[in-house]
């Protein structure tokens, strides 16, 4: 069952370096807050700038697979 009251939102994740690459990502709109932390891929992530739809963040830690 999916919660109606959930919106989400399709943005761009760049890099603090600006570079061209860029991954598009579906994320829950209550989930990007500046300076707010999340885990994808066993990679952790931090958003440091939202500018709608472009959201910057900065790698943290590459999560080992054991």
């Amino acid at each position: 069952m999916t919660d109606e009251n959930s919106s989400s939102v399709i943005v761009n994740m760049h890099g603090l370096l600006g570079e061209q690459e860029v991954v598009q990502m579906e994320f829950e709109a209550e989930l990007l807050v500046e300076e707010e932390q999340f885990v994808l891929d066993n990679v952790a992530y931090e958003i440091v700038r939202i500018i709608y739809p472009v959201v910057y963040v900065v790698i943290l830690d590459i999560l080992s697979q054991t």
